[in-house]
């Protein structure tokens, strides 16, 4: 994210917020979030995953987007990923696996959670390299002079070669099946690729045999030039979306490009042609401002180009909240969200969730009393609840044992898990409180056994819930 070459910085103009109130409540909209390991201290420790997003769901937030392939290492324990970068998750994370911790925190609460492929084709940062191109040096992206592509600091991969494409395809499709996810978002990393690049020797021999042996434009701007490659990477996210909805038709397609005023020319993502192929499940070009008067601007430019003004549902912006020094108003915040209803929009995604959790949640305690207050249905799915929240299970005494029972409001598999006491002891604050105990077929309405255990092992039990699992 954030790779347009500058934020706008724009004069603040004095603009009257209408009060927003809860009968206002779109019945359908995306209010989203996303995650990062960066400017962030959400993955921190297991505690946190678990405190922040209590905070996220009591703002209304109803999905979010949590990093899973950012600095050249997943967040998630990927098979694909430690073949080419050496460790299966990150290792600055220990044991744990990050998006394990953030899928159940979310569903307990009823949050769906879409992966969020930052870095896409870029291998890595300049001040985190990732190691895909020390084991892969023909991976990379070469530009007119036969140098590696960097650009704002990033280390790209050459998104162009089916062999670059087949890791990433194959690192999404392992999160996908290895994961109870409820969709994947590539952003404009995914698929992209800087127009500096496409001069490598694979790229100007299929370009050759395609244009009567004609070389590649010098230009990296030229129109034709530019089209060709983004063909390209058009059809690879076509064959990446076909790939995912074969794994469940149920997982959203979510994709986060730049700014269609630019992707384009600068990162060869063709928005327009993604849309009216009907390749993306949402849209969240990121109009990021500093100001709200700046946003309305963005948001305007962009409804006026017209294969996006004719289907604002399925664009859900996303709004700038919080980068380094920078932190969004309420004021300005909720100017956004009124900006947004006004026009039509199916949401937004806040960039990024330090917005929300600062100044004591002071954002998230707005959000969740005002514009936030009722639940509304993710554009993406035909009925509300599709990603319930947890089910609390009723403790029974049965003579020397104690029964759990589980009560589904639909039919389907559910996920057991029983949760420790709290402990005063400093040795136990960061155990896992969370024990999956068994997986079970439920029917609705009809109360179910799903744990039943001696009253000495009840006693080391605080409570028993169930989430379901999508098939």
């Amino acid at each position: 994210m954030l790779t347009s070459p500058c934020l706008p910085l724009l004069l603040s103009l004095s603009i009257t917020i209408p009060h927003v109130s809860a009968q206002e409540e779109a019945a359908v909209a995306v209010r989203g979030v996303w995650i990062p390991n960066s400017h962030s201290t959400f993955f921190e420790s297991r505690a946190n995953v678990a405190e922040q997003m209590e905070i996220l769901a009591s703002s209304g937030i109803n999905v979010v987007f949590p990093v899973v392939w950012s600095k050249g290492h997943t967040l998630f324990r990927s098979a694909v990923a430690e073949k080419v970068t050496g460790h299966a998750v990150d290792p600055r994370y220990g044991d744990r696996d990050p998006l394990a911790e953030v899928l159940f925190e979310a569903h307990v609460h009823g949050i769906e959670v879409i992966p969020w492929f930052e870095y896409g084709f870029a291998a890595g940062h300049e001040t985190f390299p990732g190691k895909a191109l020390v084991k892969h040096p023909e991976w990379a992206a070469l530009d007119q002079s036969g140098a590696p592509v960097v650009k704002n600091g990033f280390q790209w991969m050459n998104s162009l070669d089916p062999e670059v494409q087949g890791f990433l395809t194959d690192m999404v499709l392992e999160c996908a099946r290895r994961y109870d996810i409820d969709g994947v978002q590539g952003d404009d990393r995914l698929p992209a690729l800087p127009a500096e690049g496409g001069y490598d020797p694979l790229t100007i021999a299929r370009y050759r045999r395609e244009h009567r042996r004609a070389s590649p434009p010098e230009d990296i701007h030229d129109v034709a030039w530019t089209q060709w490659r983004a063909d390209i990477l058009t059809d690879y996210l076509a064959e990446l979306r076909a790939a995912v909805k074969k794994v469940r038709p149920s997982l959203a397609f979510s994709m986060a490009p730049g700014g269609p005023s630019w992707s384009l020319r600068d990162y060869l993502q063709d928005q327009k042609t993604w849309v009216e192929r009907g390749l993306v499940d949402a849209l969240h070009p990121q109009l990021y401002a500093r100001d709200l008067a700046g946003y309305v601007s963005q948001a305007e430019a962009m409804l006026k180009i017209e294969w996006l003004g004719s289907r604002p549902g399925v664009i859900a912006p996303g709004v700038l909240g919080s980068f380094r020094d920078y932190l969004v108003s309420e004021e300005d915040a909720l100017g956004a969200i009124m900006a947004n209803r006004a026009r039509s929009l199916g949401g937004e995604v806040w960039f990024y969730e330090t917005s929300l959790l600062s100044r004591d949640g002071a954002l998230a305690r707005a959000l969740g009393e005002g514009p936030y207050a009722e639940p509304a249905r993710l554009p993406w799915r035909s009925r509300a609840g599709w990603r319930p929240a947890a089910l609390e299970g009723v403790r029974k005494a049965d003579g020397e044992e104690v029964v759990f029972t589980l009560t589904a409001p639909e039919r389907g598999t559910y996920v057991i898990h029983s949760e420790a006491p709290e402990s005063n002891s400093e040795s136990d604050s960061e155990r896992e409180r969370w024990t999956e105990v068994a997986s079970v077929r439920l029917r609705s309405g009809v109360p179910v056994e799903v744990l039943r255990v001696s009253a000495e092992e009840a006693a080391s039990i605080a409570r028993v819930i169930g989430l379901v699992k999508r098939d």
